[in-house]
This record gives structure tokens, C-alpha cells and sequence, in this order.
């Protein structure tokens, strides 16, 4: 199982490409940062991902079709940010989706 942890750092942007090269990555956690947006298609490359996690940010909005290559995704934690609507057709090609995480938005 191949994981990503970046919980805590402060991080307030992530720059685009910042994940091109980690195609095999199964676990991402962006946990109590600051961020506040995601880049579009920041997430492209990650095709065998299954869990992502970005709880405690201050993320206002996500991109439409941020998680169309997203299709192995299992969990999605995105509580205690500040989403206030999410895009239509957000999660259809998410099919593997069994958890998702949304309380404590706005």
C-alpha cells in the first residue's frame, strides 16, 4: 500500500503537476492545512488512488470533474472545511466510492 502523508504542514496551495509522477499512489492525506482551493486536474494522474483525505482545510470550492480519473477511489474525507455546493456530476465516475466524508461545511 503505497501512501502519501502530508497532514499538518500548513500547506495554504498545492501547484499543479504536484502529483504527476506518483501514479501508484493508493493512499493521499492533505489532513489540518490551509488549504483553501485545489488545482484543476491536480488529481489526473493518480489512477490506482483509493483513499484521499483532506479534512481540517478551508477549501471554498472544488473543480468541476476533479475526480473523473479518480475511478479506484473507495473513501473521500472531506469534513470541516468550507464547501458550501459541490459540482453536478461530481462523483460519476467514481464508482468504487463507498465512503464519503462531507459534515462540517458550510
Amino acid at each position: 500500500m503505497n501512501g502519501l502523508y502530508l497532514n499538518n504542514n500548513r500547506l495554504t496551495s498545492l501547484p499543479s503537476g504536484i502529483f504527476d509522477d506518483l501514479r501508484s499512489l493508493h493512499h493521499l492525506s492533505l489532513n489540518k492545512n490551509q488549504l483553501t482551493n485545489l488545482p484543476v486536474g491536480i488529481f489526473n494522474n493518480l489512477i490506482l488512488l483509493t483513499h484521499l483525505s483532506l479534512y481540517d482545510n478551508a477549501l471554498t470550492t472544488l473543480p468541476a470533474g476533479i475526480f473523473d480519473n479518480l475511478e479506484s477511489l473507495e473513501s473521500l474525507w472531506f469534513w470541516n472545511n468550507h464547501l458550501t455546493s459541490l459540482p453536478p456530476n461530481l462523483f460519476d465516475h467514481s464508482t468504487k466510492l463507498d465512503y464519503l466524508y462531507l459534515y462540517k461545511n458550510k
